[in-house]
């Protein structure tokens, strides 16, 4: 869970705690008993149960929310023993020989021990790893697509016409948040 989330999820839980909490129940039970019609005092209090029934169903959605981000980061030991297992043999394939000395050190950072005292201390696997190699991945996968041959022409005359006027390239570097490098700095572009 990002640590977005988790401090959304303690916002509302903040929210729902304070909105009827003991004193503010109190107040309104005392208020309620002061009205003359026992009518009134009745509808006062299923309002009261009503309200503090709302906050535990919302206190129960918050509570499962918290679970079921917790239970998305952890790792089994039956996806750590998986991951041992297939994940060395793996490697072995895409390593070139001279670095085979490498996979023993791989053997003892993705052993099943090491993996689940790294978890246990909270190391976060899935955001520290899962994510920067899918984030690798699409950058593979989109550094592959090929461009569209317009785009690029048409790219390279905007870039040649700003490099043409000294002010457009200023603009640009201050649009980027850089300075213009030294050499473009003179007069003479």
């Amino acid at each position: 869970m990002d640590e977005r989330t988790f401090v959304e999820l303690g916002v509302k839980l903040t929210e729902v705690a304070t909105r009827n909490g003991a004193a503010l129940i109190t107040d309104r039970i005392r208020t309620a008993k002061a009205k003359k019609e026992s009518k009134e005092i009745i509808n006062e209090l299923e309002e009261i149960i009503s309200d503090l029934l709302s906050d535990k169903s919302e206190i129960q959605r918050i509570a499962q929310a918290y679970e079921q981000e917790l239970v998305s980061q952890k790792i089994t030991e039956e996806d750590i023993r998986y991951i041992t297992d297939n994940l060395l043999p793996l490697f072995t394939e895409f390593i070139p020989d001279k670095d085979k000395n490498q996979i023993e050190q791989l053997k003892k950072i993705l052993s099943v021990e090491t993996l689940t005292i790294m978890q246990l201390i909270g190391f976060n696997y899935k955001h520290a790893i899962g994510e920067p190699l899918t984030l690798l991945c699409r950058k593979y996968i989109e550094s592959n697509i090929p461009m569209d041959s317009k785009i690029n022409v048409d790219y390279t005359m905007a870039m040649a016409t700003l490099a043409k006027d000294k002010e457009a390239t200023k603009r640009f570097y201050n649009l980027l948040g850089r300075e213009m490098p030294e050499e473009n700095n003179s007069d003479e572009i």
